[in-house]
């Protein structure tokens, strides 16, 4: 049997951004980023400068997030055949 959580998010980056700790942490991209030409902070990448060219409403925001997806280990048709995850 296949089990797909679904985990509310907008409660749980509301409880993040009412911690200043966290808050601060959230926001890190666009106030304390050092912008030296080396890969320290994932803003540093292209395609975070390609969508904060895309959209620039979207980067005005330093409180906007960027998510991405992490897949490892996930085989939802069963197909690879892996001793260890």
């Amino acid at each position: 049997m296949r089990v797909v959580w679904y985990l509310q998010i907008v409660p749980r980056f509301k409880d993040l951004f009412a911690n200043p700790k966290d808050s601060k942490n959230l926001r890190l991209h666009a106030t304390e980023r050092r912008c030296d030409r080396l890969l320290r902070h994932l803003a540093n990448l292209m395609q975070w400068k390609n969508i904060d060219q895309e959209f620039p409403k979207f980067d005005q925001e330093c409180r906007n997030l960027r998510f991405g997806l992490a897949t490892d280990g996930m085989n939802p048709f069963g197909n690879l055949s892996t001793n260890h995850s």
